[in-house]
């Protein structure tokens, strides 16, 4: 039986897993959304979590990211909501295993919430408490919310989350990609610090962005908190060669920036995009090194 995931974060440095968006378009599984790989290509999407697995990941995250329903509404996959969902449960805890921890990804809704857009605090709501019903349940350990920008959307999501169960471990990190360690938003990491230090959040940090930027907003946020923290920095700046997306940072520069990001009180070091499993390797050794 896997022991409670917050009590291991008191005394470990835990290791989340890589970009499942990164590796299903290196293997051309990519249509409408990433998320419609748990049923186009599933042996892919398995693939992706078992390497992962195998480079040091403790942690596996469910290809549901892009899964929010207004997402899927407008990637013309509305209707294979509940089937995408269970099936991105279902591998990614066969990948997991009984020992590894399953974390449902939940993304934001890529939408604007009124007055900034057209998308109603209501709906917004309603597009998470329809996913976490479809999600959460005795396969799953843990529930992060990711590259969000918006507090008032995280609000929503940890809102919904929190109805359906009310002591799930919840994590949120938000994506700080704009000069200083801010979001699209203009939320700094002290300020999401301290706001989503009053959400009934367990564990808070950032995602996504240049490294630079997350690690300007992690150390903010490592002044503005008690919680533990998780950081998944992105391999680096992304650049386009012959027709193909790569990343600019290597396996042995995200190692670096993980022991970085773990001397400034990173709890959970991971990947995102354009994240490997060579990365992970490195960022893994990182954590093992700190235990």
């Amino acid at each position: 039986m896997r022991s409670s995931i917050l009590e291991r974060l008191a005394t470990e440095v835990l290791v989340g897993d890589g970009a499942m968006g990164t590796a299903l378009m290196a293997a051309g599984a990519v249509s409408r959304n990433t998320s419609e790989a748990n049923l186009t290509h599933p042996d892919l999407v398995s693939s992706a979590h078992r390497a992962y697995r195998r480079a040091g990941a403790q942690i596996l995250q469910t290809n549901t990211f892009a899964a929010n329903p207004i997402m899927l509404k407008t990637a013309g996959l509305a209707e294979q909501g509940p089937q995408i969902w269970s099936s991105a449960v279902q591998l990614c805890r066969e990948a997991a295993g009984d020992d590894l921890y399953v974390a449902a990804d939940l993304g934001p809704t890529g939408a604007l919430l009124e007055p900034l857009g057209d998308l109603s605090v209501e709906e917004a709501r309603s597009s998470f408490l329809r996913q976490c019903e479809a999600m959460l349940g005795p396969s799953v350990d843990m529930v992060l919310l990711e590259s969000f920008e918006a507090i008032e959307e995280v609000e929503l999501a940890v809102s919904a989350v929190r109805e359906l169960h009310p002591r799930i471990p919840l994590a949120v990190t938000m994506a700080f990609s704009v000069g200083q360690g801010r979001t699209s938003m203009g939320v700094d990491g002290g300020t999401a610090a301290q706001r989503l230090s009053e959400l009934p959040v367990d564990i808070l940090g950032a995602n996504c962005g240049t490294p630079q930027a997350l690690e300007i907003a992690f150390a903010q946020m490592s002044e503005h908190t008690d919680r533990p923290l998780m950081a998944q920095p992105n391999a680096g700046l992304p650049m386009v060669t012959g027709g193909r997306t790569v990343w600019s940072g290597t396996p042995l520069e995200a190692g670096q920036l993980a022991a970085r990001l773990i001397a400034c009180g990173a709890r959970i070091v991971g990947g995102c995009c354009g994240t490997t499993p060579d990365h992970l390797l490195q960022m893994a050794r990182a954590a093992s090194a700190r235990a």
